[in-house]
């Protein structure tokens, strides 16, 4: 799962199942002759370039904690960001740091794209073949595969993999509409966390990054009184946020969707750090109750992990890959 803020990885070890995780940032520092032996001691992923180094993953924030700067991203608003010159080696070493080496040579791994997104340019090809090169080299099978239906096929097995998958992240909010595994409708929105944390840091006159950690850390968007400057900008952000989705979901469902031959209301699963905060669901299940859909839509809920849903659902279509080839049947419990 290689999103703007996290880059997670699913990984089946016997019977369990195995989950890791790396900030999806890097920050340059000055190199001195004791540095590389102080950061290979504490494990800390590392690339040379001349006098600098650049550390990457969870000690890349941790230094930039300490230094007071900010930590720099090689992926930027969903995609590999086109702004920052050291963008590909960094997310090289990010994944060869998490993902490792291949079990054998051409273990297929499944890795997330978002969704064209409908309210702005993005050069999603270059993404995913990046990506796809990137997995390549690290001795594996790439094949690419939609966020929004990774959620699906993370949380709907239950359901013949047949729903609405969203995924509400610091880049994007992904949407996926899948009739048994199918993907029907897929699309991306460019407003997310980081939208939010921008929107309300210009109205209380703070940091983004400020924002940023209140919202994480305490936000609780169940509570309508007694909030702080800053709790109440953010709570009017995630309401025009859930409008926006909302909106467009209303939108592109009526332009691209025809009716199924769907027997029983469609489920929807919401994932993504986005969407962690108390009373989410609820804004979200009472602004969705107030739009017009050409689907019926049954329950709404949060995935069980709402911050790893997207790494399991790629293992369990790398599951099904696998076992197809090893039985020549279907892999999915459908």
């Amino acid at each position: 799962d290689v999103g703007t803020s996290f880059v997670r990885f699913a990984e089946r070890q016997g019977q369990d199942i195995m989950l890791r995780s790396e900030r999806n940032a890097f920050i340059d520092i000055e190199r001195y002759g004791f540095t590389e032996a102080m950061l290979t001691k504490v494990q800390a992923e590392y690339a040379r370039d001349g006098d600098h180094l650049y550390i990457v993953g969870n000690k890349a924030m941790q230094f930039a904690q300490v230094l007071g700067r900010d930590a720099r991203r090689p992926v930027s608003s969903g995609i590999i960001s086109p702004s920052e010159k050291e963008a590909l080696p960094m997310i090289e070493l990010i994944l060869k740091g998490i993902v490792g080496s291949p079990r054998y040579e051409g273990e297929t791994l499944y890795y997330s794209v978002p969704g064209s997104p409908v309210d702005a340019e993005a050069n999603l090809v270059y993404h995913e073949k990046i990506l796809q090169s990137l997995v390549q080299k690290l001795g594996y099978t790439p094949r690419p595969l939609n966020e929004g239906l990774a959620v699906i096929f993370s949380e709907l097995a239950d359901h013949r993999f047949t729903g609405v998958g969203m995924s509400f992240r610091g880049g994007m909010v992904n949407v996926c509409f899948a009739f048994l595994s199918v993907p029907v409708l897929t699309f991306s929105l460019t407003r997310a966390g980081d939208w939010i944390d921008q929107q309300a840091a210009m109205a209380v006159g703070e940091k983004a990054s400020l924002i940023c950690s209140i919202k994480e850390e305490m936000l609780d968007l169940s509570k309508s009184d007694g909030l702080s400057k800053i709790e109440g900008a953010l709570s009017i952000c995630y309401d025009k946020l859930v409008g926006y989705v909302l909106e467009n979901v209303s939108n592109e469902f009526a332009k691209r969707v025809k009716m199924p031959g769907v027997s029983e209301p469609l489920p929807i699963v919401l994932g993504g750090g986005t969407a962690l905060p108390r009373g989410f669901l609820g804004r979200f299940a009472e602004a969705l109750r107030q739009i017009d859909l050409p689907l019926e839509i049954g329950p709404v809920r949060m995935a069980k992990d709402p911050l790893s849903c997207v790494a399991a659902g790629a293992l369990v279509a790398a599951q099904a890959e696998e076992q197809g080839k090893e039985t020549g049947e279907p892999g999915f419990p459908i």
